[in-house]
């Protein structure tokens, strides 16, 4: 079944949803930070499980279809969590992926 995530993309890749609105809640800290974690390890996992490559990951604001210009929000630094899911990945299985 189709998602309903991201209008250009819900056909061709996986929706990971982050509660919060980060461009106000800070995303290094308190909920904002679990929330982190919980989407890396996702992200992480899922990547590992099916085989892709986390950086091609992409954010819903870059989705050209998309009303939500700054979803997830401004604290949230792609190239940081995509390094934060390739260390884990790393971490979890070695040089196996």
């Amino acid at each position: 079944m189709s998602g309903v995530h991201s209008p250009s993309w819900n056909k061709l890749f996986l929706g990971i949803e982050m509660l919060g609105d980060y461009s106000k809640d800070d995303f290094t800290l308190g909920r904002g930070f679990a929330v982190r974690q919980n989407a890396v390890s996702a992200m992480a996992t899922l990547s590992a499980a099916l085989g892709l490559d986390p950086i091609t990951i992409k954010l819903h604001k870059e989705d050209p279809l998309t009303d939500h210009k700054d979803c997830p929000g401004k604290s949230v630094i792609k190239s940081q969590v995509i390094s934060e899911v390739q260390q884990l990945i790393q971490l979890r299985h070695g040089n196996e992926h």
